[in-house]
């Protein structure tokens, strides 16, 4: 019977594995359809923003510099929104590919730091940590010159800028 077990255990692994990556396909379109709505307010309220100020240039219309101001703190709110939704679908395509140690620190309820990458493998980190979840490398020399880590010359000496 230990052949029929086998055949069964792998089926029910490929049926898991299956499972998983629908999960994280429905995630990545989910992410991607956030992305484009967001993309069509900003566009929608750059058209809005354009006309405002043809209206006031051309037809004299009364447009106050308050109400642009708002239509443009509006729109870079949508816009941190389209970044902070980019990242997070960067992140899900990558998690796909990612190392088990990634994965088991994602699952974890490890959240890397936007904009906060380890100095030694470029890995998007978190800034409250010590050590990499990817390679293992120190966070704490990052942390000390407050960069986000892509000024280390990956030998461990942090502050030393590549050109």
């Amino acid at each position: 019977m230990g052949f029929i077990d086998d055949v069964m255990k792998n089926i029910n692994q490929g049926i898991n594995d299956i499972q998983n990556k629908s999960q994280e396909v429905m995630t990545n379109i989910s992410l991607s359809n956030r992305i484009n709505t967001l993309e069509g307010k900003k566009t929608a309220l750059l058209i809005n923003i354009g006309q405002l100020i043809y209206d006031k240039y051309e037809k004299g219309d009364e447009v106050s510099d308050e109400l642009l101001k708002d239509k443009c703190k509006e729109l870079a709110l949508i816009e941190k929104d389209i970044d902070a939704a980019r990242v997070e679908l960067k992140q899900q395509r990558v998690e796909g590919d990612a190392p088990r140690s990634e994965k088991a620190a994602q699952q974890a309820g490890y959240k890397p730091t936007p904009g906060f990458q380890c100095p030694h493998c470029g890995a998007a980190a978190n800034s409250s940590k010590f050590y990499c979840v990817a390679c293992g490398g120190s966070l704490k020399e990052a942390q000390a010159s407050g960069s986000n880590g892509g000024t280390s010359s990956g030998n461990g000496e942090s502050g030393q800028s590549i050109d």
